[in-house]
């Protein structure tokens, strides 16, 4: 797999050589990405917290899948971007705190790395189309009459 402009191999490292959860091959409707930046804006938070503040930022019309959201947690947990406590203060049942690790700010930083590139690919393709569809539609008969 190529790598991305600008997108740094040290992480990759860090993982023993397997590709980084921020290379093209994991981009599930970028749910990684968005639970990193809610959990950098709010520090801590619960799960259902996480879920409900990624969901207006999900870049798809299908959202932010809620297991998907956990599976991710558990993912980063277990790359050490993020850690967990049980909180069992207040009432009803304990629930899973997430944290931001120093690791996760750093994650975000790659994934900085990547959204701007892979940013910077769709906005050519957005263009190129632009232009493709004005040029074709000056020329071209209107798809009503094509129909007929």
């Amino acid at each position: 797999m190529r790598a991305r402009r600008g997108h740094r191999r040290s992480h990759r490292e860090l993982l023993g050589g397997r590709p980084c959860s921020c290379e093209m091959g994991n981009l599930y409707r970028f749910t990684e990405p968005i639970v990193l930046l809610v959990l950098a804006r709010r520090g801590t938070a619960h799960g259902y917290q996480i879920a409900a503040e990624a969901e207006p930022l999900a870049v798809t019309h299908a959202g932010i899948d809620g297991a998907a959201v956990y599976r991710t947690l558990r993912r980063l947990e277990t790359t050490g971007c993020v850690t967990s406590a049980w909180d069992t203060t207040g009432g009803g049942p304990a629930r899973r705190v997430y944290t931001l690790t120093d690791r996760g700010l750093e994650h975000l930083g790659e994934w900085v790395e990547v959204l701007a590139s892979i940013s910077s690919s769709l906005n050519s393709i957005l263009r190129e189309s632009r232009q493709a569809v004005a040029s074709r539609g000056a020329a071209a008969p209107s798809a009503k009459r094509a129909r007929k």
